[in-house]
């Protein structure tokens, strides 16, 4: 009858409660952010991040209610071990306590110390009414214990109902109710320190209300340039013959192949015989079944691919943005505002094609921020977004970083744009020629150039540019 509640049952108890709780956190995640999940606003690995966090937060407590009826259990067992000789003076004593917690109908303490009393201890009634009570007793305190855990988890469960429902709130009313925030920009934020908020929220007032950036998003990564380069990749110059088969309603013969479908009924008969089952495999394999032949075939001529197949994968990905944003004293006030938007708009892009974007910072020194997964390196951008541009300009440092990104393999077909005012020295010819040398390996080049005494020789290697006369006076 005893409850074993040494270390390993202890342990396998608390196990329960806690996969019981977060088993609970899953399905009220799952109700609740499935349209989210579906609209791609919030990642599965995302809300299973945020469910991790609130078990983390939560998980210690259930120590202490799985201790909560432990001073009862203590006395129960004292109970349970007492020999026959003591056990009617412990009831006797606990009775009060006992009256208390449960009523006469579900425990009638008195009834069993008064039977107990008049019985000698040798006789089975009295075994049996002290076996009795101490089942009915264990089967309260088990269910007390139990119904108090349900009851702390299921209180636990519904403020997480109402935070992860809050939130939903927020993405749908903010998220879609315009004011310049998409539905997952809102989600990002949320865990976001409070400067960062304010900050982004003044940002996304700007890429609501400016025509550029707006441009800026329809442009960079669009579907139809990417379906181009694929179209270019597998557009190759190797002629080849293709085979294709019409339908065999006119047979011309019998040849050799491996077409099931038109294959010979004879054929079938060595798959019936385990002893040559292995000779059809090996005719299939060397394509020599007898199978019909029919005359409705074609051959054409068709422009194959010189790529190897690696290399078609390769195109069909979307590559990676190289941000470089001059961060220089004469970028303060409005172009700043309007270059931070820039930056947040294409990153909040990138996450939503599942791309990389690789800011990189340049006045004096330079600065790379590389952006992964935005929902855990928004911070990483946090500096950058709530600081005031400072220093002079050196774009040498930069071109460097950035080209130097771009020749690896992992930024392959990667979008480059340059965000300045472009007051710079002339670039170079070794520069120049980097640059062309990056655009024949497909890589696109922008530019945002604010400003009218632009250097022209970094905008005529732009394959589009957007200029703008924010901050002039």
């Amino acid at each position: 009858m005893r409850r074993e509640r040494d270390d390993h049952g202890a342990k396998e108890r608390f196990s329960f409660l806690s996969s019981f709780f977060l088993r609970r956190l899953h399905e009220i995640a799952e109700q609740l952010y499935a349209p989210l999940l579906k609209e791609d606003v919030v990642r599965m690995e995302e809300a299973e991040e945020e469910i991790l966090r609130y078990y983390a937060q939560k998980k210690s407590g259930l120590q202490d209610v799985y201790s909560y009826y432990g001073e009862q259990w203590d006395y129960f067992y004292q109970v349970a071990e007492a020999d026959d000789a003591h056990f009617l003076g412990m009831l006797q004593r606990a009775r009060s306590v006992l009256s208390r917690f449960y009523a006469a109908t579900e425990l009638d303490v008195e009834y069993y110390v008064e039977q107990l009393a008049r019985h000698a201890r040798s006789s089975a009634r009295w075994q049996a009414l002290r076996r009795r009570f101490m089942e009915k007793w264990q089967a309260l305190l088990e269910a007390r214990e139990v119904d108090f855990q349900m009851k702390h988890i299921g209180r636990l469960c519904e403020d997480y109902y109402r935070m992860v429902d809050g939130r939903m709130r927020v993405l749908r009313d903010k998220g879609r109710g315009g004011g310049g925030f998409s539905p997952r920009l809102v989600w990002l934020q949320l865990t976001c320190s409070p400067e960062l908020r304010m900050k982004i929220k003044q940002l996304a007032q700007v890429m609501r209300n400016s025509e550029l950036i707006r441009d800026l998003d329809r442009a960079l990564g669009r579907k139809e340039a990417d379906e181009a380069r694929l179209y270019q990749a597998v557009n190759g110059k190797i002629p080849v013959e293709l085979l294709r088969p019409a339908t065999h309603s006119d047979i011309a013969g019998i040849t050799e192949g491996n077409n099931l479908n038109s294959l010979l009924p004879v054929e079938y008969c060595y798959l019936s015989d385990k002893v040559l089952e292995g000779v059809f495999y090996r005719r299939y394999v060397e394509r020599k079944l007898a199978v019909f032949d029919g005359v409705s075939r074609r051959v054409e001529q068709v422009e194959a691919s010189s790529r190897r197949g690696i290399d078609l994968a390769s195109h069909a990905q979307k590559g990676s943005f190289v941000v470089c944003v001059d961060t220089s004293g004469s970028m303060r006030g409005e172009r700043e505002l309007l270059a931070k938007a820039v930056v947040l708009s294409l990153a909040l892009k990138a996450d939503c094609m599942h791309r990389r974007c690789r800011v990189v910072l340049f006045s004096n020194q330079v600065e790379v921020i590389e952006v992964q997964d935005l929902y855990k390196d928004l911070s990483l951008l946090e500096a950058f977004l709530c600081n005031a541009f400072h220093g002079g300009s050196d774009m040498t440092c930069a071109m460097q970083e950035a080209v130097g990104a771009l020749l690896r393999d992992d930024y392959l077909y990667a979008d480059l744009l340059w965000v300045s005012d472009f007051e710079l020295p002339p670039l170079g010819l070794a520069w120049r020629k980097r640059i062309m040398d990056l655009k024949q390996r497909e890589v696109r080049v922008y530019a945002v150039a604010f400003g009218n005494n632009v250097e022209s020789s970094y905008l005529d290697l732009a394959d589009r540019v957007w200029r703008s006369s924010v901050g002039l006076e």
